[in-house]
């Protein structure tokens, strides 16, 4: 790469790359333990929206460990849905640490759909417990990679249960939890009854939603959809509530999310040096809103495996 060409994947680039979740879920913990160490910058993402029920978020990032700096400008559109089109949008710009100038431009959809399950199973390997009973709620992209993710770190899961709003979702997504007891529930409440890991990952907020009571008492909660799933009981009665970022928290927490929930107790970076010790018992809520550290972490692996399969390609830029 010379000093005037920008390395461009698309999602099919990237997936070609073949990573295995395993240094997905490496490269992610590595970030935590460097934000731990306070090496890494990642401010509040600020939130610009042109429709109702859409958002766009600029997410700059620096990994002071591994001398990495990007940004990701990306946008979720729940009408998308009807009109055929993905979710998620949107673009990872890498940099040259030392001179700032952009050196990558990355499908940030397929990098947001990887690093989300990623920073899910840097959470499952932190947190005691050998779960046999999966439930997830919401069977859409999220949900399916949530289910490889599980399995990837908890292959003892014995059972699977699922539910989504749209006929045949969840069924789908069951056919990939190979020999494991399978089930699609019909509500949400029935899909968490029992489990002692609960994932959710709706775009459309449950009414009513789930206070979790119903689950395994020593049940690991994963809310991915913020609190769009999971009802403020759920996080009062949980022996610790932990988020991804404090500051990222902080800054929408009775604002624009997070309304009657209680404080955090610790983030996730602090479980994952071995600062806060989770506990074995008692339902653990982990609630990772996904940040910029995540994606920046994620791109720079991208990054390097692409240049040496020599995938992507080159454009004259600036």
């Amino acid at each position: 790469m010379s000093d005037t060409q920008m390395l461009v994947c698309n999602r099919a680039d990237l997936e070609g790359l073949g990573l295995t979740w395993a240094e997905i879920i490496d490269v992610l913990d590595d970030a935590f333990g460097q934000k731990a160490r306070g090496l890494v910058q990642n401010p509040p993402k600020p939130k610009v929206t042109s429709r109702e029920d859409a958002f766009i978020h600029a997410m700059p990032a620096y990994l002071g460990g591994s001398d990495r700096i990007g940004i990701k400008w990306v946008a979720g559109y729940e009408q998308n849905h009807t009109k055929g089109l993905p979710y998620i949008y949107g673009a990872v710009i890498m940099n040259d640490a030392d001179t700032g100038r952009p050196i990558a431009l990355l499908d940030g959809g397929w990098i947001t759909e990887m690093r989300t399950p990623g920073v899910s199973g840097v959470t499952m390997r932190h947190v005691p417990g050998d779960p046999k009973r999966l439930a997830l709620v919401g069977c859409g992209v999220q949900g399916r990679r949530h289910l490889e993710v599980a399995l990837e770190v908890h292959p003892g899961l014995t059972h699977v249960t699922a539910y989504d709003y749209v006929d045949g979702v969840a069924r789908r997504l069951l056919d990939n939890a190979g020999d494991r007891v399978t089930n699609v529930a019909d509500t949400p409440s029935d899909a968490v009854a029992g489990a002692d890991l609960v994932i959710t990952t709706i775009t459309v907020p449950l009414d009513p939603k789930l206070d979790c009571a119903n689950t395994h008492p020593d049940a690991l909660l994963l809310p991915v959809d913020y609190d769009d799933a999971m009802a403020p009981a759920a996080f009062e009665d949980a022996v610790v509530y932990c988020v991804d970022d404090l500051g990222q928290y902080g800054s929408v927490a009775g604002s624009l999310y997070f309304f009657g929930l209680p404080r955090p107790n610790t983030h996730l970076a602090a479980v994952v040096a071995g600062e806060y010790q989770v506990p074995v018992t008692g339902r653990r809520m982990f609630l990772n809103m996904g940040i910029a550290m995540d994606d920046i972490a994620l791109g720079s692996l991208v990054l390097d495996r692409a240049v040496a399969a020599g995938a992507g390609r080159y454009i004259e830029f600036p």
